[in-house]
């Protein structure tokens, strides 16, 4: 099936930009102890495995494009349609709230963006959408959106307790919009939510308590719609974060993560628990989460990065490589198979090498995600990119 065109060229920095935002999302992790993982006995994970209703799991990317180009953001649509059973879509860029609480129409160049992407999905696959209620800090309001791409936020929810009524209206609002749109199998009401259990945790309470306002109205309306938050597991597999997240896990569908295994540098930076060396870096915390949890889980977003880097701002060395890659895809078939996954989505499918060349300074922190790829910034085959498309052809008659 051919890709559908997404839209003008100026869409292509849209979707740049918001990429900014989501990496930008991921430095900062904060105030955590010490992981004890033998608290979670091993002996539960096939017995979880077992409790999941997860019959196939879907595979699929974001479509973030490697360039500045209207030909890199078509390039990037074309591999991702055909190497993948599911399409993500993943809005992490900030609410239209005004709007949203009046129930009003959204901004005419907020809603292009919306129906710039609807008209990208392709008619065979099932579909992931991830909404942020929270900013980049994980612990606040995300920012009111308008014609431009940053608004002040009105006063009706400025400084607004999360679980305040109208953040609730119009958080419900919002997501009814995307749902009714986009028509997802799988839900996401809060990209990497879970973190405002390490930056600000009294306000856990609040957030559960706009979750299940908005997911139980939701359900009512689409009762075949999967609906989570997802979780970064270097936070998750923390003491306080996993017993306080049960509640809320329970109250869900399935279970999200981001899981970047060639990160754990980046995390123990920050006080979080370590991954492993080489294979262990996945194999534990995934084998972790599945004694933790009998629920489905998914990865919303996850990755390998095959370069090595240096990030001078926080003195920090992080090692790519491509044979480490490969294996993580490899084994990640396998695992999400045995366990039962709802999905996996490798969060780039091509280096952007070229767009990174073109980020303002200070940009250093996204080398870490520059080289996640299973294609190069040529779009060369890395060892891994073989495997995936045999791993995603193999799961397509499971559907």
């Amino acid at each position: 099936m051919s890709p559908r065109i997404l839209g003008p060229a100026k869409h292509v920095v849209v979707l740049a930009a918001s990429f900014l935002t989501v990496i930008a999302g991921v430095i900062s992790f904060l105030g955590a102890e010490p992981l004890r993982i033998d608290r979670v006995a091993d002996d539960n994970a096939g017995a979880n495995a077992k409790q999941s209703s997860v019959t196939a799991t879907l595979f699929g990317f974001t479509v973030f494009p490697y360039d500045f180009t209207l030909e890199a953001l078509v390039k990037t649509h074309e591999i991702v349609v055909a190497n993948s059973t599911i399409y993500a879509l993943h809005f992490d860029g900030g609410i239209p709230w005004k709007e949203a609480l009046d129930d009003a129409p959204f901004p005419r160049q907020f809603q292009k963006k919306w129906d710039d992407r609807a008209r990208g999905i392709p008619e065979d696959h099932k579909v992931y959408v991830g909404l942020a209620p929270l900013a980049t800090d994980r612990k606040s309001l995300a920012p009111a959106t308008g014609e431009k791409e940053r608004i002040a936020m009105p006063e009706e929810v400025q400084n607004a307790p999360l679980d305040a009524p109208q953040v609730k209206q119009a958080y419900l609002n919002y997501a009814r919009r995307a749902v009714k749109q986009f028509k997802p199998q799988f839900l996401n009401l809060g990209i990497e939510a879970g973190g405002i259990l390490m930056r600000d945790s009294k306000r856990w309470p609040q957030f559960e308590r706009l979750y299940e306002h908005v997911r139980s109205a939701l359900k009512r309306e689409f009762p075949d719609v999967q609906m989570g938050i997802s979780f970064s597991l270097s936070h998750l597999r923390t003491e306080s974060a996993a017993k306080a997240a049960q509640r809320l896990i329970a109250q869900s569908d399935y279970v999200g993560l981001s899981f970047y295994p060639s990160a754990s540098a980046f995390a123990e930076k920050f006080g979080l628990p370590p991954f492993g060396e080489g294979a262990d870096a996945w194999r534990k915390p995934l084998a972790w989460v599945r004694a933790y949890t009998d629920k489905p889980i998914a990865l919303c977003e996850t990755g390998y990065t095959t370069r090595d880097s240096h990030v001078r701002q926080f003195k920090l060395d992080i090692k790519g490589d491509a044979k480490l890659q490969a294996a993580y895809v490899k084994e990640l078939f396998e695992i999400a198979g045995r366990d039962h996954y709802a999905f996996v989505i490798w969060f780039l499918p091509i280096d952007y090498d070229k767009l990174y060349a073109k980020m303002p300074p200070g940009s250093e922190v996204m080398q870490l995600w520059r080289n996640i790829g299973l294609l190069d910034g040529e779009l060369h085959p890395k060892p891994a990119w073989e495997i995936w498309k045999a791993g995603v052809e193999k799961t397509r008659g499971n559907k």
